[in-house]
C-alpha cells in the first residue's frame, strides 16, 4: 500500500478501497531566546538555540470510505506520549522522532443507534526531546529534593547546636582549671574544710 503520509503504526493514503487523508499540514521552526530588561534603548535579547518543533494535521475518517471511525480515534487515543519519526512520501520529516502530544476529535456524525459515520481528527505533534519531563515528574522531585534540604538543614542545626555545647563545657572546664592553678594554699584548705562541713 502507498502511503501519503506514515507515523509509527497509523498511515494516511486513498485508494480504491481505503480512504484516509493528510490534511491542513502545518509547521513552524522558531528561535528560543529570552529578553532582558534595558532602559537604555532597545532591550538586547540571548538566543539559545530553537524551541522544539511542532507538526499539526488533520484526517477524516468515513466509514463509507473502509475505516471504523471509533476505532481509529481509540487508535490515536491510545499512541498519545508515543514517539516515531514523521515520514511524509518516502522521505523522513523534520526531527528523528516526533512525540504525539495532542488527539482532538471533532465533527463526529451518528446513524439512528448511535454508531459513528464519521469524524474529523486533529493531530499535534512535538518533537522529542530527552531533557523534556512532565509537570509531575518535575513536581515530585522538587518537593523530594525541598525535604530533603529541610531534613538536612535540621540534622545541620543539630550538629551546630550540640558543637556548642561542648564548646561552653571546654571553656568552663579550662575556667575551672585556671582558678585552680592560681588559688593560694589557704583557699584550697578552706574549701576542703568546707567541702567536709
Amino acid at each position: 500500500m502507498i502511503f501519503i503520509a506514515r507515523w509509527g503504526p497509523k498511515g494516511f493514503t486513498v485508494s480504491p478501497s481505503l480512504i484516509v487523508p493528510f490534511n491542513g499540514f502545518s509547521t513552524s521552526l522558531a528561535l528560543k531566546a529570552d529578553s532582558e530588561n534595558d532602559t537604555s534603548g532597545t532591550a538586547p535579547s540571548n538566543t539559545r538555540g530553537r524551541e522544539l518543533r511542532p507538526i499539526n494535521f488533520e484526517t477524516v475518517y468515513v466509514a463509507a470510505a473502509g475505516v471504523d471511525p471509533r476505532d481509529q480515534v481509540a487508535q490515536w487515543e491510545a499512541q498519545l506520549g508515543n514517539s516515531y519519526p514523521l515520514y511524509i512520501g518516502e522521505k523522513r520529516f523534520g526531527p528523528p522522532k516526533m512525540t504525539l502530544t495532542n488527539v482532538s476529535v471533532s465533527d463526529v456524525q451518528f446513524t439512528s443507534t448511535g454508531q459513528w459515520i464519521s469524524c474529523k481528527v486533529a493531530l499535534t505533534l512535538e518533537e522529542y526531546s530527552e531533557g523534556k519531563t512532565s509537570a509531575l515528574t518535575t513536581k515530585s522531585t522538587s518537593s523530594s529534593s525541598s525535604s530533603s534540604s529541610k531534613s538536612k538543614s535540621k540534622s545541620g542545626s543539630s550538629a551546630a547546636a550540640k558543637k556548642a555545647t561542648a564548646d561552653y563545657k571546654a571553656t568552663l572546664a579550662a575556667k575551672k582549671a585556671a582558678m585552680n592553678a592560681t588559688a593560694s594554699k589557704s583557699d584550697k584548705a578552706q574549701k576542703k574544710t568546707s567541702k567536709g562541713a
